[in-house]
């Protein structure tokens, strides 16, 4: 179960708030450019341009995982105990 917060655009404020909810608890979930990819994962390799995938952030805007496929993601997220968010 994804669980939907009130985030448009993720900025610090808004992981600010993330981070307060518990970033030991809840992870959020976000759909990315190649370009946004190697901004936030630097030691990324190289990706396939045009192709989006998905991320997982810790509540304090920490890249935890990166992954084609949002299951992989969501799937992680509950491994490690994690809540995850899909910002809206």
């Amino acid at each position: 179960m994804y669980h939907d917060v009130e985030l448009n655009n993720l900025t610090a404020e808004n992981t600010e708030k993330l981070a307060q909810m518990g970033s030991d608890v809840i992870a959020y979930m976000r759909e990315m450019t190649v370009e946004e990819i190697k901004a936030s994962f630097p030691e990324t390799p190289d990706l396939e341009q045009g192709q989006t995938y998905w991320a997982l952030f810790g509540a304090d805007g920490a890249p935890l995982m990166l992954a084609s496929e949002r299951v992989d993601i969501a799937s992680s997220a509950f491994y490690n105990n994690l809540k995850p968010v899909l910002p809206n």
